[in-house]
């Protein structure tokens, strides 16, 4: 083993998906002898110290969140806390839980703690962000259980329930909702005459529309809600998220949901509601990233994230050192748990080749990301490319429609498809709870 003059600082800023896969490639790469097995920690070694820097103090598996709304005890179960890897303990890995307020060529700045994180090497993986209950205000598992109770209390003492916003999270709430509560009346009110808008067809849409009204759900289409009311103030038992003074940077720690509420779309329509959940959309955490670009550059933030090249390095010649990975890059038509977990993947590896070659002073090849996995993550792509995105929506426990490029799978086909626990039981083999990772894909 070579060993460097100073350890190698390489940093990864969020520890979900793309985060956390990143953390197992660079420990399979960098920190695993050729005669580890997996069965023990890994030994040290003095030349690499990785920081993960995430404001949780666990992984939180978001697919199942609108679901963990519903049924508590299945959302308490989404959460995985760091301490449960034990291959974060590597002497060589650092886990901070604070809040990442800016990101510079060589630095990042909290907004907790008058601390910066140097770096050599730096994956960018902070994700989307949406406002709470969706994006979870929490910080501790403790406090996600808690939160998760109080939400399902005024759920259960609802009569009628308005999702604003028809995407995939809202149309997925509104079927949760319904699957579990059959007797409220629950209403999806969305601006557009069809939902879920991204990549995808009309038939696709059609399906969901057609599931939707199977399970009660009453729908509001072509219709913007222009206004919310407090028609009277009751006393909320979810309590406002600590921390909001963070909110600038976390919009999870803004609640989302409206209490005894008048809505009014713009043809007019009044509705009333005892809860309103408000799912319009995520914004990017890009914003965080405030980096030059060389002259004549395009800005590094776009409309859907930071701009990579096909190593996932940020797309500037002056940003070798840092990467990106996951819903924070502008590269899928849809933000996938899959592919941010293989760009993760990818990122990791290449980050490992370039500190493997600056130790031994080499040239290091590096992966293409687009080469390593297809939609979702799954192997390389083949084929031409469709004009349709991916997507897997599941709609209560009961029923989903999938679109796979130009090919839709009808509801009845779907749903068999389907991990009854919304892949939570593969997230939670592929965090190695418990043990350590053995994979060294790619």
């Amino acid at each position: 083993m070579h060993i460097a003059a100073k350890p190698i600082r390489i940093a990864i800023a969020g520890g979900n998906f793309a985060g956390l896969s990143a953390v197992k490639s660079l420990y399979t790469h960098l920190l695993a002898t050729e005669t580890y097995d997996g069965t023990t920690q890994a030994p040290p070694n003095p030349s690499i110290a990785i920081t993960l820097i995430d404001r949780k103090d666990g992984f939180l598996h978001y697919l199942g969140m609108t679901r963990g709304l519903t049924q508590p005890s299945y959302g308490n179960s989404l959460w995985l806390p760091y301490a449960s890897m034990p291959w974060l303990s590597h002497p060589s890995i650092t886990v901070r839980q604070n809040i990442i307020s800016r990101i510079c060529p060589e630095h990042i700045e909290l907004a907790d703690s008058p601390d910066t994180v140097e770096f050599d090497y730096l994956l960018i993986a902070l994700g989307q962000a949406r406002r709470a209950p969706i994006g979870v205000a929490a910080a501790t598992r403790d406090a996600h259980v808690r939160d998760l109770a109080n939400y399902h209390r005024e759920i259960s003492a609802a009569q009628t329930i308005v999702v604003v916003g028809g995407g995939a999270v809202g149309t997925e709430l509104a079927a949760d909702l319904k699957t579990d509560f059959a007797d409220k009346n629950i209403t999806l009110v969305h601006s557009r005459e069809l939902p879920v808008p991204g990549p995808f067809s009309d038939e696709f849409r059609r399906h969901v529309v057609d599931e939707l009204q199977k399970l009660g759900v009453n729908l509001v289409l072509g219709e913007r809600v222009v206004a919310q009311t407090t028609s009277a103030q009751g006393d909320s038992v979810v309590q406002p998220p600590s921390g909001r003074k963070y909110a600038d940077v976390l919009p999870e720690l803004v609640d989302a949901v409206g209490r005894n509420v008048m809505l009014t779309t713009d043809t007019g329509r009044t509705l009333h509601a005892d809860l309103v959940f408000n799912t319009l959309g995520a914004s990017s955490r890009a914003p965080l990233v405030t980096l030059p670009v060389s002259a004549g550059r395009p800005p590094l933030f776009v409309a859907d994230g930071l701009r990579v090249n096909s190593a996932l390095q940020l797309d500037d010649p002056l940003y070798p050192h840092i990467f990106a990975a996951g819903d924070v890059a502008s590269r899928d038509k849809v933000k996938l748990a899959g592919a941010a977990a293989s760009a993760g993947r990818v990122a990791g590896a290449n980050i490992a080749r370039l500190v493997a070659a600056r130790l031994k002073g080499l040239d290091a090849p590096l992966l293409d990301e687009a080469k390593k996995r297809g939609p979702g993550g799954k192997g390389p792509k083949s084929g031409p490319p469709s004009e349709f995105g991916h997507i897997k929506l599941v709609l209560g426990e009961h029923s989903a429609v999938i679109q796979q490029g130009d090919k839709v799978i009808p509801p009845e086909v779907a749903k068999t498809m389907c991990a009854p626990d919304i892949k939570l039981g593969k997230a939670t083999k592929s965090m190695f709870i418990g043990s350590y990772p053995v994979d060294k894909r790619p």
